[in-house]
């Protein structure tokens, strides 16, 4: 710059002199000084074409602080250069990647435009790519469901969904999975996978379980009542005594399995009915407390109770009485001798909790996440001394989802557990009647 600036000084200083000599000092100043813009604008525009095209021209001969301006463009030219290669190589194996997943997967734009789609999703949605590029995603997949969830996915905010299950129009044994998902401030992306299989295993699964408690139903029947005929003998030997005993445990103990992976799986057929009768909150917990109050007496646990008496909920009263009853059940059993039950059925304004709370053994942090899983056992020796199944929480996450409401399990080892059942009122009108008659 200050190269520049004294050559500025030098040609206007000759052009003084130049001036003094002739007699028109300022004339000639101010030529020389027109002369002097008049370079400059043409160095500028020299530079601006050089810009709109500097791949393909070589830098032109200069020096100043123009030469400095010129090698700053090349140097960040070359930056970028070499930044888009690498740009264009991740997208490249970006796109090998995701063309090599099992998924269909599609980028659309806030218009439902597709912007790109892998090759499985001709397979499985039969969109060819590049054949439906621009193509409106919605004109090509008509279903109403997955038109709801790409309206949920447009949410600049990008919260994330459950997406939705829906039949293939063209096959009814296919069976496809959708999910949506802000990819850009720009794309969403879509994941669709074929679940047929999945849902046929899973289906071959229940109906196995299904098949096989039923069978085993009537023969444990028969068992049970030919070792209960054999524990009443008196002329039973005493060397016999102590077997039949266990057998008999034991005989109740698979008849209660059986009967829960047979309501467990009758759960599961019932899966899209929802429950909608009126039940009475207050009298199910009392009805729960009464058969259990022998077993409370005989621990000698102190049962405390937090009910608000108008809020009734929308549901089957008799899988509710199932739930509760299994989480109670639990509780008491789970709990030392003179321990504290605390039962809680209150509402907040985004929903209606039933809660049962305990000062027992606890779960440890790594066991709750596996705790609704069927047969899943922290303590395999305490919970068959309690009588357990191994399925009462299978039973109660079953029971929640199909009341729209979630399990919340909130324990620590040594010092007791929360089980809480979350009933959101925005799903349940009759659930929010109730809230604002009681309000």
């Amino acid at each position: 710059m200050q190269h520049d600036i004294w050559k500025f000084i030098g040609l206007v200083l000759v052009a003084a002199l130049f001036g003094y000599t002739v007699g028109h000092v300022l004339l000639c100043m101010l030529l020389a000084c027109l002369g002097i813009i008049a370079w400059q604008i043409y160095r500028l525009d020299t530079l601006y074409k050089w810009v709109e095209n500097s791949k393909h021209n070589p830098m032109p001969e200069v020096s100043g602080q123009l030469y400095n301006v010129y090698r700053s463009i090349n140097r960040t030219n070359a930056k970028n250069a070499k930044r888009k290669r690498q740009l264009s190589a991740y997208l490249t194996e970006f796109r090998k990647a995701v063309g090599a997943l099992p998924d269909a997967i599609i980028l659309i734009d806030d218009n439902g435009k597709i912007e790109w789609a892998n090759k499985n999703a001709n397979k499985v949605l039969g969109i060819r790519w590049p054949e439906d590029n621009n193509v409106r995603f919605g004109d090509l997949i008509r279903y109403p469901e997955v038109n709801a969830l790409l309206k949920q996915a447009n949410s600049k905010k990008g919260s994330p969904n459950q997406g939705v299950v829906v039949t293939s129009m063209s096959n009814n044994e296919q069976v496809i999975s959708f999910k949506c998902v802000r990819y850009t401030n720009k794309l969403r992306m879509i994941i669709a996978r074929d679940v047929s299989r999945l849902i046929k295993v899973n289906q071959m699964h229940s109906d196995f379980v299904a098949n096989v408690s039923h069978e085993l139903k009537t023969p444990l029947t028969v068992l049970k009542g030919y070792v209960e005929i054999l524990s009443d003998n008196p002329e039973l030997p005493a060397t016999f005594v102590k077997p039949i005993e266990q057998m008999k445990v034991q005989s109740v103990r698979m008849e209660l399995i059986v009967g829960d992976l047979l309501y467990l799986a009758k759960l599961e057929d019932t899966a899209n009915i929802k429950p909608n009768e009126q039940v009475d909150i207050t009298n199910l917990v009392n009805t729960i407390i009464e058969a259990v109050q022998p077993l409370i007496e005989e621990k000698r646990h102190t049962l405390e109770l937090d009910i608000d008496y108008s809020l009734t909920l929308a549901g089957a009263q008799t899988e509710l009485h199932s739930a509760f009853s299994n989480l109670i059940t639990n509780a008491i059993n789970y709990t030392p001798a003179n321990g504290v039950i605390h039962i809680r059925w209150k509402s907040s304004p985004e929903a209606a909790i039933f809660s049962v709370t305990d000062n027992g053994f606890g779960v440890a942090a790594q066991h709750l996440e596996r705790l609704t899983q069927r047969f899943y056992r922290v303590d395999n020796d305490r919970s068959r001394e309690g009588g357990g199944t191994g399925l009462g929480l299978a039973i109660v996450k079953h029971v929640l989802q199909r009341h729209n409401a979630d399990l919340e399990i909130i324990s620590e080892e040594g010092e007791g557990s929360t089980f809480k059942c979350v009933f959101p009122i925005d799903q349940d009108a009759q659930t929010l009647n109730s809230i604002d008659a009681a309000s």
